[in-house]
């Protein structure tokens, strides 16, 4: 079975995250799946970002400056607010700037509706992720009205058999798997939980761990339940390589360039 190799926010390490500059970027490289994050505004659109509120680190404001902390939630704002910022690069000088030094700024760059992309990506496969926790109730959507409204995207642009859902929060998965089984769900678990035995319990058919957690016992045990594994997020050179002979079903990355690299000198 080919490796399934999805494109962390599109290719974060390359563009602007969670951008259609990013996806049009992991496409053109040639991904099997686009992996990526959504949120859903005040008047109910369900858009593409990564954290529940507006990132200092990637987000300016119409008067050209960086937002501050504590940032508005994207479910306090409406759409037509949320297209006021521009996160088409990384704030000069922040931590995140320096993790991604590749990253190609995209200025005018507006956080995309789920739609967007639909429309956009014709021949891939899409694993979104519910940015909903528990520990952030009145920041987002409750998980039941979350999981209907990225259900009835997905659903309207036709694209169940190639969309998977994941999430760390397992409430979201669970109305996923009640009220649309046509539509595949991942269970993310973090390096200080990585238990497949978990994610089994839970009726999870897919596991996407910590690449760091991953190793040959809980891989084997994972196998034994009968789960796939896709780990996150894999991108130096010495742990793709690593994590691709473990003989994982796919890879997480924000460099999809450097795993195709690897595969290509692995002939795999």
């Amino acid at each position: 079975m080919a490796l399934d190799l999805q494109g962390h926010r599109g290719a974060r390490g390359l563009a602007p995250e969670n951008t259609l500059p990013a996806f049009e970027r992991a496409i053109a490289l040639g991904v099997t799946t686009l992996e990526l994050d959504v949120g859903v505004t005040r008047d109910g659109v369900v858009v593409i970002h990564h954290d529940r509120t507006l990132n200092p680190d990637l987000a300016r404001g119409p008067d050209g400056q960086w937002v501050r902390a504590p940032a508005p939630a994207i479910h306090s704002l409406s759409f037509a607010e949320l297209q006021r910022y521009d996160v088409g690069r990384l704030r000069p000088g922040s931590e995140y700037a320096a993790r991604f030094p590749h990253q190609q700024a995209v200025d005018g760059t507006r956080i995309p509706r789920l739609t967007d992309l639909f429309a956009m990506a014709e021949s891939v496969r899409f694993n979104i992720e519910t940015k909903i926790s528990p520990d952030a109730p009145h920041e987002t959507l409750a998980p039941e009205p979350f999981a209907r409204a990225l259900i009835a995207e997905v659903r309207k642009a036709g694209v169940e058999t190639r969309t998977t859902i994941q999430s760390f929060d397992f409430r979201t998965l669970k109305v996923v798997e009640r009220e649309a089984p046509e539509i595949a769900t991942a269970y993310l678990t973090s390096r200080r939980h990585p238990y497949p035995e978990k994610v089994h319990a839970a009726g999870g058919r897919i596991w996407s761990p910590d690449f760091t957690s991953l190793n040959t016992e809980n891989l084997a045990k994972a196998r034994s339940l009968g789960l796939k594994i896709i780990p996150w997020t894999v991108n130096e050179p010495g742990d793709i390589a690593r994590v691709l002979d473990l003989g994982v079903d796919g890879i997480i990355s924000d460099y999809p360039d450097r795993v195709l690299l690897a595969l290509k000198r692995g002939g795999r």
